[in-house]
């Protein structure tokens, strides 16, 4: 149901992700990082836009399995799945930040508000998925208890 707290941890999920395409996720003196961009030096460019898609797909899929609150065994296999794209996204944001920004701008930079997020997302995940397994038990126990009845 939609006032369940995973509810509240899958709409948080939803924003996070889709915030991940609006803040800064890593930056030094020379180059910034976000999700559709890497720029560096003076105003070269490249093209992170996976990041975007990746981010924005994983908010999608939270907010179907928030949706789908009525087939609880779905919302968990969406939630692995995300788990799943969550880590693809925060591995695409190790890979542009720290191997590409270090290499094109030549120092080390630190992690922004974008990188916090999905690692915020993968807790709220965890923890829905808790949730959700929970609702699920307390249904199949008291279905079984209606049967010896």
């Amino acid at each position: 149901m939609i006032q369940r707290i995973q509810s509240i941890f899958l709409f948080l999920i939803v924003i996070g992700m889709f915030a991940v395409n609006f803040f800064p996720i890593w930056e030094n003196e020379t180059a910034t990082l976000t999700a559709t961009k890497l720029t560096y030096g003076d105003g070269e460019i490249v093209n992170t836009m996976v990041i975007a898609i990746v981010a924005t797909i994983s908010s999608l899929l939270a907010l179907y399995s928030l949706l789908s609150f009525k087939d609880r065994m779905r919302q968990v296999k969406l939630n692995l799945i995300n788990t799943l794209l969550i880590f693809i996204t925060l591995g695409l944001m190790m890979y542009y930040g720290y191997y590409q920004g270090v290499e094109l701008s030549g120092a080390q930079g630190e992690p922004n508000v974008g990188f916090f997020l999905p690692v915020f997302s993968i807790v709220l995940n965890r923890l829905a998925i808790k949730f959700i397994q929970k609702d699920e038990k307390k249904v199949k126990d008291s279905i079984s208890g209606r049967l010896r009845d």
